[in-house]
This record gives C-alpha cells, structure tokens and sequence, in this order.
C-alpha cells in the first residue's frame, strides 16, 4: 500500500485547496512561494493554510521511501479489475489538482482519489526501471494505451527557462493546464480509469537562494521534493 501518511497529507491539501475554490493558477503560485516565508507578506490571508499543508507534504516526502513497485502492482491490480490507465510523462501537483477539481464537478467527490508514490530520484529512467521497460511509449504499449508525453517536454523546454512568475503562472495554465483537462475528459469517458505518471516537478528559484527570487522555472531531479511524487489518480465516474 502507498504511505498513509503521504497520502493523508496529500489528500489534505487537495481538500483545503477546493475548499479555498483555487484556479489553476492560485494553486501553481502557492507552490512556488512555499519555500519563501517572506513571500507569505503577500499570500492572502486564508491561503496560508493551504501553504503549510504543502509544506507538510513536502517535509512528508522528504523522509518517504521509494514505493514505484508498489505503484506497479497497484496499476496492475486496478487493470484486472477492468480499470483503463492513461499514462503521462510527467504531472505536477497543480495538474493533479486541476483533474481533482473537474473530475469531481462532473462526478461527484467520491469519484476520484489520489495515491502519491515516491521515485526517489523524480527521474523517468528510475520510473522505467521499475516497471522493466526501455522507453515509456514501450511501456504504454504495455499497457495497452497511449503516451501523453508534453507535460514533461513543456517543462524542460517552454517552462524550464528562468521568468517572471507571473510569465509562468500564464504558460503554465496555457500548456500544463490544458494538457490536465484533456486528462480528465479522457478519464470521465473510460468512466472507471486511472491516470499515471513517472513523477512531477519543483518550481526553482532564480538566483536560488534570493527569498523571494527574481525569476522562477520549473524542473525535477534527485534534488527535488515534490517532484519525488509518481501520481496515481483512480477514477470513477
């Protein structure tokens, strides 16, 4: 089974987070100003919760151990139990919460669920081992579905330059968000699915130890906290 405390924290803040009804965005900007408590002079006031559950999560996934062959039997589990998986490369938080957000407008609060793994290095080629696969399209394959693979391109390529966070934020939801929505369109379809994923991203700092900085990025590695987080969200509409 998937940590109870990691899941516990991250399902924490998904709720406080629809409860503070955040758009995309609100929810992308949080997760870059969490490192920064200077940054909280500007946070609205009721978000500051929402932040200290993401930095729960985050401390929480610090001390978590590497759980992707878990993830693998749960997928696999779910398979035989007629569930269609969707595979994307790479799916942030904000991502994460935007499919938690539209499937549960469509379906109802209890139709989707989400079980945080961890990929200790946040790096595909450790997703890929533990799943015994060369390339993730062999893995789809595997799977018998198809690759969602622009999340992980957008970030290195469109995203991973340093910025504004404001030019981020607004690309961010161009891009991620858009990639999210076709997600959960594609999981309300199949009505019982399940999206996975290798790992997610980090919003860095630029210069990195300025609080607050002066432009931000998007990347993930062994350096990473949340970006440690291998998705798994099961749906049922």
């Amino acid at each position: 089974m998937v940590v109870k405390g990691l899941r516990s924290h991250l399902e924490d803040l998904l709720e406080a987070a629809v409860k503070r009804r955040l758009s995309y965005k609100d929810f992308l900007r949080l997760l870059a100003t969490y490192p920064c408590p200077s940054e909280l002079d500007s946070t609205n006031f009721h978000d500051v919760d929402v932040l200290v559950k993401i930095k729960g999560l985050s401390d929480e996934v610090a001390k978590a151990p590497e759980s992707l062959p878990l993830m693998r039997e749960r997928a696999k589990n779910l398979m035989k139990k007629g569930y269609t998986p969707l595979l994307v490369d790479c799916f942030g938080l904000p991502e994460v919460y935007e499919v938690y957000v539209k499937i549960t407008e469509k379906c109802g609060t209890l139709a989707v669920s989400v079980e945080p793994y961890i990929n200790a290095l946040a790096l595909t080629s450790e997703f890929k081992r533990a799943y015994g696969s060369p390339t993730m399209l062999d893995l789809a394959k595997a799977l018998g579905t198809s690759l969602y693979k622009s999340p992980d391109k957008t970030v290195h390529e469109e995203l991973g330059e340093a910025m504004a966070l404001d030019s981020l934020l607004s690309s961010a939801e161009r891009t991620l968000k858009n990639i999210a929505d076709k997600l959960a369109e594609d999981a309300v379809k199949n009505k019982r699915a399940f999206i996975i994923s290798d790992h997610g991203y980090e919003v860095y700092y630029s210069p990195p130890d300025k609080c607050p900085p002066d432009k931000y990025y998007l990347g993930h590695g062994p350096e990473s906290r949340l970006a440690k987080i291998a998705p798994l969200i099961i749906v049922e509409c």
